[in-house]
């Protein structure tokens, strides 16, 4: 009786040995966290294998069963991993929320229209989206894909897409501009202008001809994106940026529109 007791316990701790190496840390010492990053259209298996290839866990299977345990799938985004974490700690955080999270920004959107992008992403509260309004240079968010962290404020975001357009932006094109005194947040405005205004990449040169052409004359541009871009943006501070999900941003202006839009931004009743 005493034998078969004895041979019971060696049974039974060699199968939580077994048990344990299976759900274990990878690293046998001491190791650095590392970012791990899904992308937006990684298939659930695909993200399991980079996982498993980069060895994250020991045993794939068992790494599986505890995800399906989670009842999450992995987000994209980028996750703070460790070769230290046992399985279990794995699945935890990779079905948590990532502390860097994706976020498209599209070429030609106005500040209002990225800020709404960033809440929408980030969980922002309103202010915050209020506060990345007031800190942003319009025209100089650089449409993009991003990751940001999960956690960033009005300041961080605007920062990461300011910085984004310095480092975007031709050392060659700085040199042209220079060469024909253009300052450099004047090529930025006629580049937002020509956005607008063009139907394709085709337009644009005959846009910016007529801007310019215009401009030596003397004349007012009179351009139709500039009325749109005003009677936006009051209508916007005179809802304090509480802004609906079916608002009209580029709504096109109608005469009335065109007569009653007081603002330096109206180019039919500026100059300049």
């Amino acid at each position: 009786m005493k034998k078969i007791s004895g041979l019971l316990a060696i049974i039974l701790l060699a199968g939580a040995g077994i048990g344990y190496s299976l759900f274990a840390p990878p690293a046998g010492g001491r190791a650095e966290p590392e970012r791990f990053i899904v992308r937006l259209d990684e298939e659930q298996p695909a993200i399991v294998t980079d996982l498993a290839d980069k060895k994250f866990f020991r045993n794939q299977e068992i790494f599986i069963w505890l995800l399906s345990r989670q009842q999450k799938e992995i987000a994209p985004g980028a996750y703070l991993i460790s070769k230290n974490m046992n399985a279990y700690q794995l699945a935890q955080v990779l079905t948590s929320t990532p502390f860097q999270k994706w976020v498209v920004i599209p070429a030609g959107k106005s500040k209002e229209q990225v800020a709404l992008i960033l809440k929408r992403a980030l969980d922002w509260p309103q202010q915050t989206l209020v506060d990345f309004i007031n800190l942003s240079k319009e025209g100089w968010l650089y449409g993009d894909t991003y990751l940001i962290n999960s956690d960033a404020d009005a300041k961080q975001a605007f920062e990461k897409l300011f910085m984004t357009f310095n480092e975007k932006l031709d050392p060659e094109l700085q040199k042209t501009l220079l060469a024909q005194n253009i300052r450099l947040d004047t090529a930025v405005r006629f580049a937002s202008l020509i956005e607008r205004e063009a139907g394709g990449e085709t337009d644009k040169p005959i846009i910016a001809g007529i801007i310019w052409n215009r401009l030596n004359k003397g004349m007012k541009l009179e351009i139709d994106a500039t009325v749109q871009y005003a009677f936006t943006t009051q209508k916007l501070e005179a809802i304090n940026f509480q802004i609906p999900d079916d608002f009209n941003f580029w709504q096109a202006p109608s005469g009335e529109d065109i007569h009653l839009t007081v603002s330096p931004f109206n180019t039919y009743q500026n100059k300049g």
